[in-house]
């Protein structure tokens, strides 16, 4: 008999965040004008019940209808892509940063979460604050370290080259292709909060994501 091969739903998972809304809303929006299905993922843990509460009452504030998953629930084989953005207080919230600095540690259901998608080989692509968690949390697994862009802020990159990666400066809607380890990133609202420039900037990312999906 042939092989019956399961075809992979055309879905984009996106990590959203309730404080950069216009990388969340663009993002969003480069997903549907591009034909994919979006899945929209929380990667808070259920035990952290007021900050889930805090989290979903902004993102329901700003786009009705949109249902969260938590990563614990995500079959990254359903995923074609990953795309992970956050603000400065939700990358404290999910690392010890603050605290650690450069030996800091990534909340452990990102970090298993990241791993199982690099894992799997799908197209990565993390705007600003994400790409210092995903270097981090990929530590170990990866044939050559990572490549990413936090824009221009020298803390994060320290904290990428500690944690085995290597960060290379940016301008506002630049984006990095790590076609090895399938990464794409950008500075994001780090480097710029003009509108047009996030919309751009996102735009940028996702051709940069069809291009990993098609490699």
């Amino acid at each position: 008999m042939p092989e019956v091969r399961t075809k992979i739903p055309k879905r984009i998972g996106i990590v959203l965040s309730s404080e950069f809304i216009w990388e969340t809303v663009f993002n969003l929006y480069q997903i549907e004008k591009n034909g994919y299905m979006r899945m929209a993922i929380t990667v808070l843990p259920d035990e952290n019940e007021k900050q889930l509460i805090h989290f979903k009452k902004h993102i329901i504030g700003i786009m009705a209808g949109i249902d969260l998953v938590n990563a614990d629930d995500v079959k990254p084989g359903s995923l074609r892509a990953l795309i992970l953005s956050a603000s400065e207080s939700e990358f404290n919230s999910l690392s010890n940063f603050e605290e650690k600095g450069e030996a800091f540690d990534v909340d452990h259901n990102l970090r298993a979460f990241i791993r199982v998608v690099y894992r799997r080989g799908l197209p990565i692509g993390a705007f600003g604050y994400m790409a210092p968690l995903i270097v981090k949390s990929v530590q170990g697994i990866t044939e050559t370290g990572p490549v990413v862009t936090v824009g221009n802020n020298p803390k994060l990159q320290s904290a990428i080259i500690t944690a085995g990666g290597q960060a290379i400066t940016t301008r506002p809607t630049e984006v990095i292709i790590d076609h090895e380890n399938k990464l794409a990133t950008s500075g994001g609202q780090i480097g710029s909060s003009r509108l047009t420039e996030v919309a751009e900037d996102c735009e940028n990312m996702f051709t940069a994501i069809k291009e990993l999906i098609k490699g």
